[in-house]
């Protein structure tokens, strides 16, 4: 019994070493900046960073957006909004992938 229990960790452990290297590489290469929204436009999100920096990031058609928590709200972002942006380098400047975000105001309760 001892034996059985102990093939089984051991094809759970091969198992896992075996997959991560995977998940970790679907992940992608590119970089994320995290904080809230002070300016934006069609082109170029400002971002306040949690480090207190402020980031210029250009965003293109192929950006795509995540609402995550705004009820009712709409697929754009807006000055105020806590950000988290996939970006990559591109041409030495920063390209928004997806930007997820979420409004930093308090919702009123009905």
């Amino acid at each position: 019994m001892l034996t059985n229990i102990v093939k089984q960790v051991g094809i759970l452990v091969l198992l896992m070493t075996a997959t991560l290297p995977g998940i970790a590489a679907a992940h992608g290469e590119g970089q994320h900046v995290f904080g809230t929204i002070t300016a934006l436009d069609r082109a170029e999100i400002q971002v306040l960073t949690v480090e207190g920096k402020t980031v210029s990031i250009h965003t293109a058609t192929e950006t795509k957006y995540r609402n995550k928590g705004r009820r009712g709200g709409g697929s754009v972002p807006q000055v105020g909004d806590r950000v988290a942006v996939d970006v990559t380098k591109k041409d030495g400047k920063l390209m928004a992938t997806e930007v997820q975000f979420s409004s930093s105001a308090k919702q009123q309760k009905p």
